[in-house]
């Protein structure tokens, strides 16, 4: 009986450590793309010393892997960035990367893209960034390539 009582805990503890959400604890800034945006020549926000740019290496294509980049200048570490897709009014399934800290200041990711049963192409990649003190989220649209 005891065991039993040992197990509920520890597996409340191992649910709660795959949380991947951002810590709500954290105050949340959005950020808005400054003008002229586009996403192959690198689309930029900021807000006051955090500065972010945001490239995709390659045409967005579905179905095709492209390589995608984030730069990060800021006066405050970036813990962690997490890049969501998905269209506005369609249920494009979970398209949610974790992007791979590089150096530089810099995070990458390979991404793939579904296709759209109704032939849509328009996007929005939902981009979170968070530090020790706060989250940023930052919601870049784009279209895919044919």
């Amino acid at each position: 009986m005891p065991m039993r009582l040992l197990i509920l805990p520890a597996l409340v503890l191992l649910f709660c450590a795959c949380d991947r959400s951002p810590p709500a604890d954290r105050p949340l800034t959005v950020l808005s793309a400054l003008p002229g945006c586009d996403l192959q020549q690198g689309c930029r926000a900021g807000e006051g010393s955090f500065a972010v740019e945001l490239r995709f290496a390659a045409p967005p294509r579905a179905m095709t892997a492209f390589p995608i980049a984030l730069r990060v200048a800021a006066g405050e570490a970036v813990e962690t960035v997490m890049i969501s897709f998905a269209m506005r009014g369609m249920d494009m399934g979970l398209n949610r990367y974790r992007m791979v800290r590089g150096a530089s200041n810099t995070w990458t990711a390979d991404v793939t893209l579904p296709i759209c049963v109704s032939g849509r192409s328009d996007w929005i990649a939902g981009v979170e960034l968070v530090t020790a003190r706060r989250r940023f989220q930052w919601d870049v649209p784009f279209v895919l390539e044919k």
